[in-house]
């Protein structure tokens, strides 16, 4: 099979994975769209160095997390990229599905404030289900960095949920 038989077979697998992940990390869905269709043709053209050392998915989500942030450091924008993977329905059965409920908004405004680590290992982990090994090559992280990231980060959403709930009964 030669490289544009691999990547299109790629392309009707994942590409609304893909697009998923990029969406919670832009937050925007005509520049998810754009870099989706980036992500793919950088695929297409490096088709050829995929070393199956991980899955294709793993691979392609980090060549969308990498042309995400590439996108960013051409526009020059301190802006950090907003998670909002919520906007969009699961990946499947297994994941969150945050807008199906109103009373989720508080913790999806959590989510978004959370710093950029916190937000990509729990979107990664929790809500996409990835394995800590995957993690950590999505993220050029040691596994060890992923399991104390996630744990912080997991303490900290709940203490900014006990105190949103604490607030909320305030007034």
């Amino acid at each position: 099979m030669d490289n544009t038989n691999y990547v299109e077979s790629w392309y009707v697998d994942y590409r609304h994975e893909v697009y998923k992940y990029i969406l919670s990390l832009v937050n925007d869905l005509n520049l998810a769209e754009d870099l989706m269709q980036d992500t793919f043709v950088k695929a297409f053209i490096k088709a050829n160095t995929f070393q199956e050392k991980s899955s294709v998915k793993t691979w392609l989500f980090r060549i969308a997390y990498n042309v995400s942030i590439d996108f960013f450091r051409k526009q020059k924008s301190q802006q950090k990229c907003k998670n909002s993977y919520i906007a969009e329905k699961s990946l499947n059965e297994n994941n969150w599905d945050l807008y199906q409920r109103e009373d989720n908004k508080e913790l999806i405004d959590i989510l978004n404030s959370l710093k950029d680590s916190y937000k990509n290992v729990i979107i990664l982990r929790k809500l996409h289900g990835y394995s800590v090994k995957e993690t950590g090559e999505l993220l050029n992280w040691p596994e060890s960095k992923v399991k104390v990231t996630l744990s912080r980060a997991i303490r900290y959403l709940k203490r900014q949920l006990i105190m949103s709930k604490y607030n909320q009964k305030c007034y």
